[in-house]
């Protein structure tokens, strides 16, 4: 990075005239003016490649501009090009792999035809959002996404408290979906067993001690073996599709039928609401869960060479490429279930076994399963990527306690160690519930969806927000909406987001019961208050935002 007072936008002791927006998103906070500015680069003695190799990083000129934009020194290395990127959210969303284990549901709430249509929905209602923050990834590719795009574009009286709560929320997120993935790739495990042993009991601390075997190897893989991390993604991914084909082919040639008006036309509503309607739009928490997660690559912004092209570029193909994986396979598990009741019931829990149980040999299913629990295993590796680096730099804007240690960049590997080794200790601890309480283990990874819905939509109405009424100090983009199309999307996407967050804390079913409670709405509102507290008695004095940051950078560099 250049010394302080100088700023990579212009070639060796040039002078260049930069509109004030393109500096500074945030600069109607202090000021109308929309005269260029005149800016004056000091010299460096070295080109911009040059100058990110002194970093000890690797990186391009246009991410040095725009790290020096957000006013963050480079201390990742960037490994990931638009291929591999793009194979690693693919991978740490997993979306057939998880999305066929998490439909029970929406069969209870809505049935084989509510399954199909929520998806579909939630799939293009999920359109407006990941546009939107494609956008915003293009014009701040940074790690922290959602909170550093509330700070910039928020408006001023309200960024510091709202960026701050949307941190607090995003690393409850992150978290909470770490400790989801690994328990789910350990309870596969033990799914194997059970398809192969009907006597096989599932006991909980097993489940916990695979969930904290595969968190260990997942920070191993992200340490130990972190420059090799980019180069095994694009197999994964290959394995990923083949795997695919692997588990639908049979089920289509061998697997019992239901008709075309059960799966497209039958709604069921064995969840005991008043109505059809209401059954049906409790049972989408399904569809919602299904898309949330995309941001993966937002998170790792600060590692992926030409960020600001490449990040929104690789939402919108994994965005496309998860829809046409997981929607056929869905549509393949209904028209595989002419006995609802039977599916709901199987023995493992899990309605896509016992569509497999109707078609494939256990041998068959066991490796099938063996295939998608590695799957899951790199998904759960990837993930934890993504989970370190936003507790990292949240942490690196004094957002957390011990803020100093967990924001350390170790000096030779380049990566954000003691979060990691936090993140560890976390999902372990998490883990530990299961053995004492599997519902409120369940509540506890269930506030991943409802957390990154907050996040979505504190952040694009930001922008929203800023695109109204200040839209020229809004930054330049690569990918950019429109004004007039990007407040459409903005609007549909908040719409629909505060939709989701809604609908996503309704228990499953009637009578409430504490197994069949929905828990992320208490727990998640205490994590609520707890950080307005930890704000208000601590941390407001420490935590200033991310947008000071970028500020400070516009003072230094007009001259």
């Amino acid at each position: 990075m250049p010394a302080s007072g100088s700023v990579p936008y212009a070639a060796h002791g040039s002078i260049e005239l930069l509109d004030q927006s393109t500096l500074h998103p945030t600069s109607a906070m202090h000021s109308s003016d929309k005269e260029p500015t005149v800016m004056v680069q000091e010299p460096y003695g070295e080109d911009l490649e040059e100058q990110g190799k002194a970093t000890a990083t690797k990186t391009t000129p246009s991410d040095i501009r725009g790290m020096a934009r957000m006013g963050k020194p480079q201390q990742l290395d960037r490994t990931f090009r638009q291929m591999s990127i793009t194979s690693f959210v693919a991978l740490a969303t997993a979306t057939w792999e998880i999305g066929l284990f998490i439909i029970s549901p929406a069969l209870v709430d809505g049935g084989r035809a509510g399954l199909v249509w929520s998806s579909l929905w939630s799939w293009i209602c999920f359109a407006p959002i990941y546009l939107s923050m494609a956008e915003m990834a293009s014009m701040a590719p940074i790690a922290g996404a959602q909170y550093h795009w509330v700070s910039e574009f928020a408006p001023d009286e309200w960024q510091k408290p709202m960026s701050y709560i949307a941190g607090w929320v995003s690393t409850i997120a992150w978290q909470a979906g770490n400790a989801m993935g690994i328990f789910l790739t350990g309870s596969l495990v033990q799914t194997i067993i059970l398809v192969n042993n009907d006597s096989y009991a599932f006991p909980a601390y097993q489940g916990t001690l695979l969930a904290i075997a595969m968190v260990i190897v997942a920070y191993v893989m992200n340490i130990y073996a972190a420059k090799v991390l980019p180069y095994w993604q694009n197999i994964f991914f290959a394995l990923h599709i083949i795997a695919y084909f692997a588990y639908i082919v049979p089920i289509w040639v061998n697997a019992p039928v239901a008709t075309h008006r059960q799966v497209w036309g039958e709604f069921s509503n064995t969840g005991g609401w008043s109505s059809m309607g209401l059954a049906i739009m409790v049972g989408q928490l399904t569809g919602i869960s299904e898309q949330v997660g995309i941001d993966t690559t937002a998170h790792m912004s600060e590692e992926v060479k030409n960020a600001a092209k490449a990040v929104p570029r690789t939402m919108i193909i994994v965005y496309v490429i998860n829809f046409m994986l997981l929607f056929p396979a869905i549509v393949t598990i209904c028209y595989h279930i002419p006995d609802l009741e039977a599916a709901l019931g199987d023995s493992t829990t899990y309605p896509a076994i016992y569509v497999m149980r109707q078609s494939m040999s256990n041998a068959w299913i066991s490796v099938i399963l063996a295939i998608v629990a590695l799957i899951c295993c790199a998904s759960c590796i990837n993930y934890f990527a993504a989970v370190t680096r936003d507790l990292f730099a949240f942490a690196r804007d004094n957002g957390l306690p011990f803020s100093g240690w967990l924001s350390t960049v170790h000096p030779r590997r380049h990566l954000p160690v003691h979060a990691s080794q936090l993140s560890v200790v976390i999902a372990a601890l998490l883990s530990l519930i299961y053995i004492g309480s599997p519902v409120a283990f369940y509540a506890i990874t269930s506030l991943s969806t409802v957390s990154l819905l907050m996040c979505y939509t504190l952040s694009i109405g930001s922008v929203l927000y800023r695109r109204i009424y200040k839209p020229h100090t809004l930054p330049p983009a690569q990918f950019s909406l429109g004004r007039r199309g990007g407040i459409i999307l903005n609007s549909c996407a908040v719409a629909f987001g505060m939709w989701a967050f809604f609908w996503s804390f309704w228990p499953q079913s009637l009578p409430i019961t504490a197994a069949g409670f929905n828990w992320a709405s208490p727990i998640w509102a205490a994590a609520i208050i707890f950080a307005i507290g930890y704000y208000f008695v601590t941390a407001r004095h420490k935590y200033v935002g991310p947008v000071v940051e970028v500020e400070g950078r516009k003072q230094d560099f007009v001259r």
